[in-house]
């Protein structure tokens, strides 16, 4: 269940010159007025689901500035006041509703596109000063779609594919209407900065240096596990135009190589000449400390440019790394 509303506010209006330095809670009438706008979306949506279980829906209001402007926006949850018979599913999968509610002009705007049963929580991601923080609208799962503040209100700017990948909401091919574009409010992307430009291996020993150094595809990776990364070596010819040594070309968490059930997860990287590297998310395990597999839908581009068009299961899929010094 979706509360969608397109609200046109300007930006300005969260961040007044004359707001408080400190920010107030609202007053319980203020705050009861909120609840009162929600009470009569959801009469048509969900109250008569929850009164027929013989129940009826408590409202639960958190304060927060979200924005640091000094006035505090309204995180109101909408869930049954006993459960049993069912009664959660009234709501979907996550047993709620949740909406980010503020005021503006004497009104309660319902600022986010998301809420019923794939929402359970709101994690903010700080932005710049003064900008709307993203929203990651959390539920049952492992990935979930984050929203972008734009046009006066919250609307997705990435999505998650049925395997779980994020990706950017324009470049879903199964959404047809208007998201945020991935470029709104981003600086352009430039490739990521070589994170072997520092030679802290010279006195290493030689069969340590090979026990670092894994065959792609052609190509000398160097593997460093405590680092969590993966940087060209040596790219072979055919990707010299786009490849250069030292370029990053897998990024995650430290990890164990000798671990075989150790999961590895991270941001790895497609590239094309001219255009900045493309991040996907890929996960493997280590087939003995010799060799790692990692698999992710990996970014399609526009034939004609650099624009990401979609994300598959192709060739730059799979990504194996045989060592050199096995």
């Amino acid at each position: 269940m979706q509360l969608r509303r397109t609200v046109t506010i300007a930006l300005a209006a969260f961040t007044g010159l004359c707001a408080p330095a400190l920010a107030e809670d609202w007053p319980k009438a203020e705050v009861d007025r909120a609840i009162g706008q929600i009470a009569a979306f959801e009469k048509d949506t969900v109250a008569g689901c929850v009164a027929s279980m013989d129940t009826h829906i408590v409202y639960d209001v958190a304060q927060q500035d979200i924005n640091a402007d000094g006035v505090k926006e309204l995180i109101v949850k909408s869930f049954p006041a006993r459960l049993g018979n069912g009664v959660t599913g009234c709501y979907g999968m996550t047993g709620q509703n949740i909406y980010l509610m503020a005021s503006l002009n004497g009104a309660w705007i319902n600022l986010t596109g998301h809420a019923g049963d794939d929402g359970f929580t709101f994690v903010f991601h700080p932005r710049e000063a003064g900008e709307m923080p993203d929203i990651e609208v959390t539920g049952p799962g492992f990935c979930f779609p984050v929203q972008r503040f734009h046009k006066g209100a919250y609307n997705l700017w990435k999505v998650c594919t049925p395997d779980g990948v994020r990706i950017f909401a324009d470049a879903a091919p199964w959404i047809d209407f208007e998201v945020v574009p991935q470029s709104f409010g981003e600086q352009a992307a430039v490739e990521p900065v070589p994170v072997a430009s520092v030679d802290d291996e010279a006195d290493m020993p030689f069969h340590l240096k090979m026990r670092q150094l894994f065959d792609h595809n052609g190509s000398d990776v160097t593997i460093r596990p405590e680092r969590g990364t993966i940087v060209y070596t040596e790219p072979k010819a055919s990707i010299s135009g786009a490849v250069r040594p030292g370029t990053l070309l897998f990024q995650s968490e430290p990890w164990d190589p000798y671990d075989a059930e150790a999961v590895i997860r991270g941001t790895a990287y497609v590239f094309k000449k001219g255009c900045p590297p493309a991040p996907y998310q890929v996960t493997g395990r280590h087939e003995g400390w010799h060799t790692l597999v990692l698999k992710g839908a990996a970014p399609v581009r526009s034939k004609t440019g650099c624009k990401v068009i979609d994300y598959r299961m192709n060739g730059n899929s799979t990504l194996k790394f045989v060592s050199w010094g096995d």
